[in-house]
């Protein structure tokens, strides 16, 4: 049976110092205990210094404050390491934890020292952990092979190496990925590994490993190369999609847009291997949509058999995606060229299609509902 060391066991400050900044949390400003543990649990209500504040008040309610602190894990970098420290002394914490989420301290810290010793053995301690984050790139799996959990959602960039494929062999409850380390050459996924996963965010070269012959209905493409956004490597993109075992039902593209005539060209070719979206995005980072682009999507649209909504993103808000009353005029455009389309979103803008009304704001519908519901009650009375 594992031990607490008596003088952590005595000092709950340790165990919360990572969450409670002791040089500016003032104890004496903590939120009076309630009676019930529900009020502790909404962590709208609380904070968590203050919830270490509540240790010093009432240590009966100490289960409770370590289920609110301990169930999901989001240290900032400064307090990564008393985290794992917490979490390797005392298991009983570990054991609560379903989320962790660990930023990259490479930059920081010695990679090659105890910090990745720390991080294995703190993983290795948490055998609820459904959902990890490890943005930890580099070719680190060794360190988190046999770990206890099986997780349902994994965000990494660890390297994807023969070693990460045998830890993808350890998690077969996975069903939401986003890999965004480093692709090896040669690396080969078995058939037999992620048999659930039906979300997934990679690279192309990643994909092309995980999609054909499993489960996957949404995939988010990163594109980050703007040579990749051409024609023909997006049909062979599709081409590897429609391998599913599953029609595609969503496709996000994350890309940098050199081109908005190339796009659009590489656009097209996706109808012609997953007709069957739902749902379609794309993040175009800082690159601007243009009115060309946007006036010329009709093949786009038309080319699917029931897409009901689509995101146009960009950080560059500029020329057309300022123009909302064109947006509105295109939005009409477009349901000619794909009548199931229901929802259209851009940034600041949000549309969609009323039977009565056509195309409203969300703002719109919003208030529409609202002099509905002052109707109703009218009549009631």
């Amino acid at each position: 049976m594992t031990t607490e060391p008596l003088g952590l066991a005595e000092s709950y400050s340790y165990a919360l110092m990572y969450l409670a900044d002791e040089g500016s949390a003032d104890q004496s400003t903590a939120a009076p205990v309630s009676s019930t543990g529900d009020y502790i649990r909404d962590r709208k209500l609380l904070s968590p210094p203050e919830l270490a504040g509540i240790l010093t008040l009432s240590r009966c309610l100490k289960p409770i404050v370590e289920r609110v602190l301990y169930r999901e894990l989001e240290p900032t970098k400064a307090s990564i390491i008393p985290c794992l420290k917490t979490i390797v002394a005392y298991p009983s914490l570990a054991s609560i934890t379903r989320r962790l989420t660990i930023c990259d301290l490479s930059r920081g810290y010695d990679i090659l020292s105890d910090y990745l010793s720390l991080l294995s053995r703190a993983l290795h301690s948490m055998p609820a952990l459904t959902d990890l984050t490890l943005l930890l790139a580099g070719p680190h799996t060794e360190y988190f092979l046999g770990c206890p959990f099986k997780l349902r959602s994994l965000s990494t960039t660890l390297t994807w190496d023969d070693v990460f494929i045998r830890w993808m062999e350890e998690q077969p409850e996975l069903s939401n990925v986003m890999f965004g380390g480093a692709f090896v050459n040669s690396t080969i996924l078995p058939p037999s590994a992620l048999p659930k996963i039906s979300q997934v965010s990679a690279t192309p070269l990643i994909l092309s490993s995980v999609v054909p012959g499993r489960p996957v209905k949404g995939v988010e493409i990163c594109l980050l190369q703007p040579e990749y956004m051409k024609d023909d490597i997006m049909w062979i993109i599709t081409r590897i999609l429609s391998f599913s075992t599953v029609p595609i039902s969503s496709i996000r593209i994350i890309a940098r847009i050199e081109s908005m005539a190339e796009t659009l060209r590489a656009l097209n070719t996706i109808p012609e291997n997953v007709p069957k979206l739902d749902s379609f995005a794309l993040h175009a980072g800082h690159d601007p949509f243009t009115h060309e682009f946007l006036q010329n999507l009709d093949p786009f649209m038309s080319g699917f058999e029931y897409l009901r909504s689509i995101t146009f993103l960009s950080r560059s808000v500029e020329g057309a995606l300022s123009d909302h009353v064109a947006l509105g005029k295109l939005a009409t455009e477009w349901h000619k060229s794909c009548p199931t389309l229901e929802c259209i979103s851009f940034p600041g803008l949000s549309l969609v299609r009323s039977l009565r009304y056509g195309w409203v704001t969300l703002e719109d519908l919003e208030r529409m509902l609202c002099d509905r519901n002052a109707i109703l009650l009218g009549l009631e009375k």
